[in-house]
């Protein structure tokens, strides 16, 4: 199928009743459990990297990997920069190839946000790409590389009548809107505030993002999905599940020199991992050609 904005896959989703999983990455073993869990469950899909990750694997050659693992392959699948920092950032993005950038600037007040926001907006419409904001401060359940790191008593939810401004006054493709969700391991059960998301649904008619995906229970990400939410960020429970696996088999094959042997049972995991991942979104056999 090739490479497509998230715009086009979130109106799908939208219209669908169902969410795109987006699964951040930072190497091939990663990407390619995505896409095969993707591809196996006939499921579109994001690729996302924040701007760590995006460093650690160059941009130029992250979106090449991307564009030649989906050779061959019947899904849509979207390049997404996951909590872009700046402007510049977002147009290095641009020049990369990705196909939706995120510009997250939450932590500042609502006029400079809507101000950066704008600007990005107006620079990746005139390329073609999907743009994502954020209001209210999603912030961290425990430390990684998703957001950006915030004081706590920065951390907030939501106000639907700066979403609808927010939305408005940008011209974004889709929302991110803090409910009560974070990114990393809950410490207990979130609580998510399903209110203000269905006022915000209502006020923007956008649709929404919902990041922090992993921990959430199926019943609140199925109910999510019925009041807007159109995609979901997964990135911890991947990066989890991988290490756990890998550092059994390291230490079940002490000596071990094969490389790509020691990594298999590891992409297997992501891949089993992926795929629950895709089923929970209700996204799967959701694919177009």
């Amino acid at each position: 199928m090739g490479i497509v904005t998230n715009k086009a896959l979130m109106e799908r989703a939208r219209d669908g009743k169902y969410a795109v999983a987006a699964f951040n990455t930072n190497n091939l073993e990663y990407t390619q459990t995505i896409l095969q869990a993707a591809q196996e469950l006939n499921a579109p899909v994001i690729i996302e990297a924040a701007k760590s990750e995006i460093d650690y694997m160059n941009g130029f050659a992250f979106v090449s990997m991307v564009r030649s693992l989906i050779e061959g392959l019947s899904i849509p699948v979207g390049i997404h920069l996951d909590h872009g920092p700046s402007y510049e950032e977002a147009v290095r993005c641009l020049r990369y190839g990705f196909s939706s950038v995120m510009y997250d600037g939450s932590a500042l007040s609502l006029d400079e946000n809507i101000r950066n926001t704008r600007k990005v907006a107006e620079a990746a419409h005139a390329c073609g790409v999907s743009v994502e904001g954020e209001v209210g401060v999603i912030g961290q359940a425990s430390n990684g590389p998703e957001g950006p790191a915030v004081d706590s008593k920065m951390i907030g939810l939501a106000a639907p009548a700066e979403c609808e401004r927010f939305v408005k006054e940008t011209g974004i493709d889709c929302l991110a809107a803090a409910i009560g969700n974070a990114h990393g391991i809950y410490k207990k059960k979130p609580e998510l505030r399903f209110d203000i998301l269905m006022d915000i649904e209502k006020r923007t008619g956008v649709p929404l993002v919902l990041h922090g995906g992993t921990g959430i229970p199926l019943e609140d990400i199925r109910k999510a999905i019925t009041l807007g939410v159109a995609k979901i960020n997964f990135s911890t429970v991947m990066r989890k599940g991988a290490i756990e696996t890998l550092r059994k088999t390291l230490n079940d094959n002490v000596g071990e020199l094969d490389y790509m042997k020691l990594l298999t049972p590891a992409r297997l995991k992501m891949v089993e991992i992926a795929k629950e991942h895709i089923i929970m979104c209700m996204s799967d056999g959701k694919a177009w050609k």
